[in-house]
């Protein structure tokens, strides 16, 4: 069944880094029949390019840390590992900016990209949608540090095996959503060794 709706008001709540809107609407459920009003505070969240940078000659994986104000409440171990991940800005294509974001984020160009998904990370709460690829660069020995300054950008990246980062996984050391999605994805379904 298409998805069917009808919006009875919207307000724009807070207008910031990010915007809040609230959506007053009904839906039609699945025997046909219509909610009563439903009303619900929206994050407008972002458009999103997401890369995991992967060197097939060197088989390593490049993570990143950076510090994220969505831990503050909740967390506070360590920085989350995480792939490359940035906004797509307005004449970007999302290959565009996936390329951009993992030059800026990790000081590695894309040799190759591979489209692999489009989701919603949280449709419940966020209109965000992100695109996910896979990256294939030069990785590289030791540790950088990254991002930009007028960003206040200050991002570790390094370089790990393929085998220590499916360990990383087991362990159960990565707790970054988008980071979890892409290395799922490569172990279950690209990476065949």
């Amino acid at each position: 069944m298409k998805l069917k709706y009808k919006i009875i008001n919207k307000k724009d709540l807070y207008s910031g880094f990010f915007k809040l809107k609230k959506y007053e609407f009904i839906h039609q459920k699945h025997d046909g029949s219509w909610t009563d009003q439903v009303d619900r505070e929206i994050f407008s969240g972002a458009h999103v390019s997401t890369l995991l940078p992967y060197d097939p000659v060197r088989n390593e994986i490049v993570l990143i840390k950076q510090f994220r104000a969505g831990v503050i409440s909740r967390y506070d171990d360590d920085y989350l590992y995480e792939i490359v991940a940035g906004i797509i800005d307005k004449d970007e294509s999302p290959k565009e900016t996936a390329e951009r974001e993992c030059f800026e984020e990790t000081g590695c160009r894309v040799n190759k990209i591979k489209s692999v998904q489009g989701y919603f990370p949280a449709p419940g709460s966020s209109e965000s949608y992100y695109h996910l690829f896979l990256g294939e660069i030069n990785s590289f020995e030791g540790e950088r540090i990254m991002g930009l300054e007028n960003e206040n950008e200050n991002i570790l990246v390094k370089s790990y095996k393929v085998e220590k980062v499916r360990k990383m996984l087991e362990e159960r050391e990565i707790k970054n959503g988008v980071s979890l999605i892409a290395l799922q994805w490569f172990f279950l379904e690209y990476y065949k060794n």
